[in-house]
């Protein structure tokens, strides 16, 4: 015969396990509703090059196309790469992914919460595999944006400053720009300048001088435009033609034949200086030309004897001739 009691005890026990059960079932479908679909996902890796992760941490979602498809699964440092991380992703996804798709770290909300965001494959990119690596960047945050809000700050601030010592400085009469404002000697001048300028302006337009001429007169430009044009046309003839003047100036022989002559003539005067031949001698004996003049002295004395013989003969033959028959 069964005992009440004990029948009793054990049904409430039965109830009991039977309510921590379903206990258990609803908080593993509370907690982990979402994980459960993951388990049953088959999953494959990539791997993410990164200069800086910005506090990206582990578990951190991974999104495609604005739809989390994964998460991270692991951060490590890198001597060659940096920070390289790895992720974990649906396979179905890896269709949307390419070896030229990109990674960014992302800012999700206002408390700052980071994730993986990989773009869309570009057209005709190459299919990634599971365990291959991309490159990835982390977008610009608050943080930074502020520190160069904040530089830009302090230089207009600077700039500001600037301006007020100089509208100062200004002020006081200081500087060369304060006496160019508060010095009316600048503007006198120029004025008086201004005025100069305006009369000798007026008196070229009404004289009939060079100035004149040369400003209305297109002749002056017509001279040089012609002489432009002839020079061009004679600079074109030479270098078509085969004339004397373009031997001149391209044959070589000419300047052969001067340097030759300059040679030879070089070798006469050296010869000359060092008392070769009859003008060396005349050039370099001191006697020589003493004894010509000489000569030529006595010559001169001869011809002047002789002179006056013949004069003397012919006016008194019969002192030099004597005729007879007998």
């Amino acid at each position: 015969m069964v005992d009440p009691k004990k029948q009793l005890q054990w049904s409430k026990l039965k109830v009991g396990l039977v309510l921590t059960v379903a206990l258990l079932i609803l908080v593993v479908a509370v907690f982990f509703a979402a994980s459960i679909q993951d388990i049953l996902t088959e999953k494959a890796e990539l791997k993410i090059q990164f200069a800086d992760v910005m506090g990206l941490r582990k578990g951190a979602p991974v999104w495609i196309l604005g739809i989390e498809e994964g998460a991270v699964k692991s951060i490590r440092l890198s001597p060659s790469y940096g920070v390289i991380v790895t992720v974990s992703v649906n396979r179905r996804s890896l269709q949307f992914v390419s070896k030229d798709s990109h990674a960014t770290i992302m800012t999700m909300g206002l408390l700052g919460d980071k994730y993986v965001e990989l773009s869309a494959a570009p057209p005709g990119g190459e299919p990634i595999q599971p365990g291959e690596m991309i490159k990835g960047s982390a977008e610009t945050g608050l943080k930074s944006v502020m520190e160069t809000v904040g530089v830009a700050i302090d230089k207009i601030g600077q700039f500001i400053e600037r301006v007020d010592n100089l509208v100062t400085k200004i002020e006081q009469g200081q500087g060369t720009i304060a006496k160019f404002l508060n010095d009316p000697t600048l503007y006198n001048s120029l004025t008086e300048a201004s005025r100069h300028l305006s009369a000798v302006l007026e008196d070229v337009r009404n004289s009939r001088g060079t100035m004149k001429l040369l400003i209305e007169d297109p002749s002056l430009y017509n001279k040089a435009l012609a002489t432009a044009s002839a020079t061009e046309e004679f600079s074109k003839k030479l270098n078509e033609s085969v004339g004397t003047l373009k031997k001149l100036i391209e044959d070589p022989e000419l300047y052969e034949n001067l340097n030759k002559a300059s040679s030879h003539l070089s070798s006469i005067l050296e010869g000359i200086e060092k008392g070769k031949g009859m003008v060396g001698a005349l050039t370099q004996n001191e006697e020589l030309p003493k004894d010509l003049q000489d000569a030529l002295v006595e010559l001169k004395k001869l011809s002047t004897e002789i002179e006056a013989l013949a004069k003397d003969i012919k006016e008194h033959p019969k002192k030099y001739f004597k005729f007879s028959l007998f």
